[in-house]
C-alpha cells in the first residue's frame, strides 16, 4: 500500500479559502480527516442518487451510490460517512474555483452522527457493495448558496491499519435555496453531432462502428431516446444534417458516390430520398457484408426515430458536415456559404423545419465568422468567449454582437461537476446545473440558464436525472428560439411578457485570441478538401448526362473539414487526398490513344488517333492540339463516346515549313478544360514529291521521244527499199541487217 500523504488544517483552509477566492472555511483537524491524495485510493466512490437536488427546506439529504475495491487486498470494516461544508458557495466564480479544487483537498466535516453512515465488513479484490448515507435535517442552515457534500470511505487491510486518513471518497455540489420565489427560465440544448468519415470512393467508413452508434445503447440512439422521453418539454436540437443524410446512405446499403445519371429532382440535390442509382463502379453481384447489414438495419429504425423526433422539438441547423466554421471563414469563405446552404437543402428534403445556427463545440467563434453569418443565423457561444470587463459587467445569456443575435451556454454546466467522479456522470452533471441556476435565483440575476451538456455525457443515463431538475420549480424549460426572440425575453422577467429587446454587447467583447485560432482545422486540410471538389468538378464536365458527383463530393469535403477534424488533422486531410485520387483514377478512364509517329507526303494529311472511354456512362470530349512549330491541325466539335468504347478519328493537319515537328493531343471538357490525358508524338513533312513528278515527267517525255524517233526511221526506210512481194517479211520488223561497213 503506497504511503499517504498529510496536509496539516492550517494548508487545508489555504487550499479552499485563501487559494480558491475564500471558498470555505477550515474546520477542525479532529473533525475532517485529510483526505489521501487521489493516485493513492485503494476504493473507488461513485454516488448514483442525491435526494434532494435541491434543498429548500429543513429536512435530511440522502446519498446512495456504490463502492469498489480497486486494490490487490481485502478491505474490512469500512465506513463510509457522508461530509458536507459549513459554509456556502454564493457566486458563480467560486463555484467555478470550486470544480477545479484537487480531490485531496478539504472540503467539508465528516458527519459522525448515529445512522448517518453505513458500514461494509468486508469488500474482496474488484468486489463493489451499495451503500446508503444521511444528512441529517439542519446540517445544511448556514444560508442560502451552493454546499460541497458527499462522502468519506475509511477501512482497514492486514498491512494498513485504520487511520483517519480517506482511502476512497465521491463529492458534488448541494444547492440550498430556502425560499425561491420564482423559476429561472432555462434552455436544453441536446447536441446530434458526431465525427464522419468516408473511404477514398465515398462510402461512410467503418459501417460496423455505425451499427452500434444507430442501434440500441449507441450514443446516436440514446440522444434520440433521450429527447422522446422528454415529452412535452420544450428541449431544442442541435443538428449536423451529414448525420442523418449518413445514416439514409448506410440504410441504402452505403453506395459509393455514383456517376450515373440523376433521374429526380431529389438526386439532382444528392439528397437521400429516394435511393441513389446503383453507382456505377459497383459490383451488382457483391454481397453486403454482415457489417453493412446490421447498419443498414440500424440506420432504418433510426431514421423513422429521427423524423419523428425533429417533428417534436426545435432544431437548431449546424453547417453541413459541422464544418471549423472559424477555419473556413478564414481560408476558404465560399465553401462554409456552401455549407449553410446544404444543411438547409438536406434539412427541408428531410422534412425538418430548422432555423441555422453557428455553433462550435468549444464555443468560440471568430469575429469575422459571426460578422459573416446570414441575416437569419443564431451565434451559440460559450459565455467565456465574452468578455466581462469589456461588456462592463456579468455576460448576458442573449444578445446581440455584430450584428447578430447570440445565445451563451455555461461554462460551469459544459465542465461538469467535481473530481474524483467523472465530471460527465448524471449526478455530477444535474448537480452543477442546479447549482448554476441557484446562485442566479440567490443573486436576482435573470438571465436565461442556456444548458450544453459536457461532450461525454450520457443521454442514456443522465436525461432522466436533467429533466428531474425542470420538475421541482427551480427552473422553467423554454425553446432556446423563444429566449433569444427580439422583443420578448422571458428570461428576463420570468413572465414571458414583452419586454426590450436583449442588449447589444460591444464588437470587440467577442474573446477570440492566439490560443483559438491555434485550434483551428490547417489550411492545408482545408486546400486538401477543395482540391477534392475542384477534381469531382472536372469529372462532371465530362459526363454527358447531368449527375450528382459534385454534391456528392462536397459532402465528403465537408465531413473531413469538421470539428473532429481538429483533433487528427494529419488523417482527415489524408482522406481528402485519397479520395481526390479516386476521381483522378475515373477521370483517366477517358483517355486519348496516338500513333507512334506520322510522316506526311507533303505539307497537308492527316491524323488519326483513338478515344476510349473505360466509364459506363457516356462522356463528352473535345480534343486540343498543340505543336511546337507550325502545324495546325483542323478544329473539330466534341465528341460524345458511348459507355465502354472506343472511336477511331481523322484530323486534317497542315504544316508552313518542312521538317519533323512535335504533336500533342490533349482531351479537355466541353469547355476546353485538360481532363488530364494527352498523347505527343512526331509529325515529319517533305517538299521531295514536287522534284519527283519533274524527273518522271521528264523520262515520260525522253521514253516517248525515243519510240517516236524509232518509228520515223522505219517508216522512211520501209519507203525507200521495198521488199518483193515473194519475200518473206522477218517477224518483227526492228531486226535489220548490219550495214557493210564503209
Amino acid at each position: 500500500m503506497p504511503r499517504r500523504s498529510s496536509l496539516s488544517p492550517a494548508l487545508a483552509a489555504l487550499a479552499t479559502l485563501g487559494v480558491l477566492v475564500g471558498l470555505l472555511t477550515a474546520t477542525p483537524a479532529s473533525a475532517a480527516p485529510t483526505p489521501a491524495p487521489q493516485e493513492s485510493e485503494a476504493l473507488r466512490l461513485e454516488l448514483e442518487s442525491l435526494t434532494p437536488s435541491v434543498l429548500t427546506d429543513a429536512r435530511e439529504v440522502r446519498m446512495s451510490g456504490s463502492i469498489t475495491n480497486d486494490s490487490d487486498e481485502t478491505w474490512t470494516s469500512i465506513n463510509v460517512m457522508p461530509f458536507r461544508s459549513l459554509t456556502p458557495i454564493t457566486d458563480g466564480g467560486t463555484l467555478s474555483a470550486a470544480a477545479d479544487v484537487p480531490v485531496d483537498e478539504i472540503v467539508g466535516e465528516r458527519i459522525l452522527t448515529e445512522g448517518a453512515y453505513d458500514n461494509v465488513e468486508v469488500l474482496e479484490p474488484g468486489e463493489s457493495e451499495q451503500f446508503e448515507v444521511t444528512i441529517p435535517a439542519g446540517q445544511l442552515d448556514y444560508g442560502d448558496g451552493v454546499y460541497w457534500v458527499g462522502v468519506h470511505a475509511s477501512g482497514e487491510t492486514e498491512t494498513q491499519p485504520r487511520d483517519d486518513y480517506t482511502d476512497g471518497r465521491a463529492r458534488t455540489f448541494l444547492p440550498v435555496v430556502s425560499s425561491p420565489k420564482r423559476s429561472l427560465p432555462a434552455a436544453l440544448v441536446l447536441p446530434l453531432r458526431s465525427s464522419l468519415h468516408h473511404d477514398a470512393q465515398g462510402r461512410v467508413a467503418n459501417p460496423a462502428a455505425w451499427a452500434r452508434r444507430l442501434s440500441p445503447g449507441g450514443r446516436l440512439h440514446n440522444l434520440l431516446l433521450a429527447g422522446r422521453e422528454a415529452g412535452a418539454r420544450p428541449v431544442t436540437w442541435l443538428v449536423d444534417p451529414a448525420i442523418p443524410l449518413a445514416a439514409s446512405r448506410l440504410a441504402q446499403g452505403n453506395p459509393p458516390t455514383s456517376i450515373t445519371p440523376s433521374q429526380t429532382a431529389e438526386e439532382e440535390s444528392g439528397t437521400p430520398t429516394p435511393a441513389p442509382s446503383a453507382p456505377a463502379e459497383a459490383d451488382p453481384d457483391e454481397e453486403p457484408t454482415e457489417a453493412e447489414q446490421a447498419a443498414a438495419m440500424a440506420a432504418e429504425e433510426w431514421l423513422r426515430m429521427f423524423s419523428e423526433e425533429m417533428g417534436s422539438h426545435p432544431v437548431l441547423a449546424l453547417p453541413y458536415g459541422d464544418v471549423d466554421a472559424s477555419a473556413l471563414q478564414r481560408t476558404d469563405p465560399e465553401m462554409l456559404e456552401q455549407a449553410v446552404a446544404r444543411s438547409a437543402e438536406v434539412m427541408s428534403v428531410l422534412g425538418v423545419v430548422s432555423t441555422p445556427v453557428l455553433a462550435s463545440p468549444d464555443g468560440f467563434l471568430s469575429p469575422a465568422t459571426v460578422s459573416a453569418a446570414g441575416e437569419d443565423t443564431l451565434v451559440l457561444l460559450n459565455d467565456k468567449a465574452l468578455d466581462p470587463a469589456v461588456i462592463g459587467g456579468a455576460v448576458p445569456s442573449t444578445g446581440e454582437i455584430l450584428g447578430h443575435t447570440f445565445a451563451t451556454t455555461s461554462s460551469g454546466v459544459a465542465d461538469g461537476g467535481p473530481g474524483p467522479e467523472s465530471p460527465s456522470g448524471p449526478i455530477a452533471v444535474r448537480q452543477r446545473v442546479v447549482s448554476e441556476a441557484a446562485l442566479r435565483l440567490i443573486n436576482d440575476d435573470r438571465s436565461p440558464l442556456v444548458i450544453a451538456p459536457p461532450p461525454n455525457w450520457d443521454p442514456a443515463t443522465g436525461s432522466a436525472e436533467l429533466y428531474s431538475t425542470f420538475d421541482d420549480g427551480l427552473m422553467r424549460l423554454r425553446p432556446l428560439g423563444e429566449l433569444v426572440r427580439k422583443g420578448t425575453s422571458p428570461g428576463r422577467s420570468g413572465t414571458g411578457r414583452s419586454l426590450a429587446p436583449d442588449p447589444s454587447v460591444p464588437d470587440d467583447a467577442l474573446v477570440y485570441g492566439e490560443a483559438q485560432r491555434r485550434a483551428e482545422l490547417p489550411t492545408t486540410n482545408v486546400h486538401a478538401a477543395a482540391r477534392m471538389v475542384e477534381t469531382s468538378k472536372l469529372l462532371e464536365s465530362v459526363l454527358t448526362r447531368d449527375s450528382t458527383v459534385v454534391s456528392q463530393t462536397r459532402d465528403v469535403a465537408d465531413a473531413d473539414m469538421s470539428y473532429f477534424a481538429r483533433r487528427r488533422p494529419a488523417v482527415y486531410r489524408s482522406r481528402s487526398t485519397q479520395g481526390r485520387e479516386h476521381l483522378k483514377r475515373l477521370l483517366g478512364s477517358v483517355r486519348i490513344d496516338g500513333p507512334p509517329d506520322v510522316i506526311l507526303s507533303s505539307n497537308n494529311g492527316q491524323v488519326g488517333v483513338s478515344l476510349v472511354n473505360d466509364l459506363p456512362v457516356p462522356v463528352t470530349v473535345r480534343i486540343e492540339a498543340r505543336s511546337t512549330g507550325t502545324m495546325k491541325v483542323s478544329e473539330q466539335p466534341p465528341v460524345t463516346l458511348a459507355p465502354t468504347s472506343r472511336q477511331q478519328l481523322r484530323y486534317s493537319v497542315s504544316a508552313a515549313d518542312q521538317g519533323i515537328e512535335s504533336l500533342t493531343l490533349r482531351l479537355t471538357d466541353a469547355d476546353g478544360v485538360p481532363i488530364g490525358s494527352s498523347t505527343t508524338f512526331p509529325v515529319r513533312t517533305s517538299q521531295v514529291s514536287g522534284i519527283l513528278w519533274v524527273l518522271m515527267a521528264g523520262g515520260a517525255l525522253l521514253l516517248f521521244g525515243a519510240i517516236g524517233v524509232r518509228l520515223l526511221r522505219r517508216v522512211l526506210r520501209s519507203r525507200r527499199d521495198p521488199a518483193p512481194e515473194t519475200d518473206v517479211q522477218p517477224e518483227h520488223d526492228d531486226i535489220l541487217e548490219p550495214e557493210p561497213a564503209e
